[in-house]
């Protein structure tokens, strides 16, 4: 993977769900995360109706088990955080 890899925390709503748009626009491989899984996929529709895609997954910053869990799949599925925007 040669493009940028990208976290946002609290990336469902707000200014986190804006950063989501833009670091995607400038060609990042975005993954948004929330706490609420149903806001965070929905956040993700969202997005698509806009043609920016985007990927979910779901993050709770002050569970050491879900942060344990979100370095497991970004370790396996992209080797690498470029980017990380701590909005939550």
């Amino acid at each position: 993977m040669s493009e940028r890899v990208a976290i946002v925390t609290g990336g469902n709503r707000g200014i986190g769900f804006e950063i989501c748009r833009q670091l995607s626009k400038q060609k990042v491989h975005v993954l948004l995360t929330s706490r609420d899984e149903q806001k965070g996929l929905h956040a993700i529709e969202a997005l698509k109706t806009e043609d920016i895609s985007v990927n979910f997954h779901q993050l709770d910053v002050t569970n050491p088990q879900s942060i344990a869990r979100l370095i497991e799949h970004l370790e396996r599925t992209y080797r690498r955080c470029d980017i990380l925007v701590n909005n939550a």
